[in-house]
């Protein structure tokens, strides 16, 4: 489930992304996979042709599982950057790390997932960029590390600023509440 922050529309070179209706500041909760998420298992997913499995990656990533997770709603087009203002905090939900000004694109880094086959030439721009791209588990050296120096004070904040999925994270993500209040 995605918060209702974000506009859909079209990003050079990108196709398409989700751009800030209004500044949202760090410590905001904005997606979990909820219920209305499709979720296929890694069996399944194995039993499609090559194509079908391509284009399903297309708008879905792999967890650690192996199942693929087709998100509801436009966090499909949520874009890479290896300096993303979004990252998965590993409790079920993914957090504001770095405020998102109004009009701003949100971003991801896709490192956090477990697609075997599938990579690109990054050019996000970001000062760090990886160049190019792939989900390799372990992670590269350091990157958990930065993530976590990023992670950590936004959780810290998610229980003072206002938190447009409050409800519905404490109903569909165990142990939410210790992060909400």
């Amino acid at each position: 489930m995605q918060a209702d922050l974000f506009i859909l529309k079209k990003t050079p070179g990108k196709g398409k992304g989700l751009f800030a209706k209004r500044d949202i500041p760090r410590g905001t909760i904005v997606f979990f996979e909820c219920p209305k998420c499709r979720v296929m298992s890694k069996k399944a997913f194995r039993r499609l042709t090559p194509r079908r499995r391509e284009r399903l990656l297309f708008h879905s990533y792999t967890i650690k599982d192996g199942s693929v997770v087709t998100p509801c709603g436009d966090s499909v087009y949520m874009n890479h950057s290896c300096g993303a203002n979004i990252l998965d905090t590993g409790k079920g939900f993914d957090i504001v790390v770095r405020k998102i000004g109004k009009g701003e694109e949100a971003t991801y880094d896709y490192r956090t997932f477990y697609d075997e086959d599938w990579g690109f030439t990054c050019k996000c721009g970001a000062p760090d960029c990886c160049g190019t791209f792939a989900c390799r588990h372990p992670l590269p050296r350091g990157l958990r590390a930065k993530w976590d120096k990023l992670l950590r004070p936004a959780l810290r904040l998610a229980r003072r600023v206002p938190q447009p999925l409050r409800e519905q994270l404490l109903k569909h993500v165990p142990g939410a509440w210790r992060y909400l209040g």
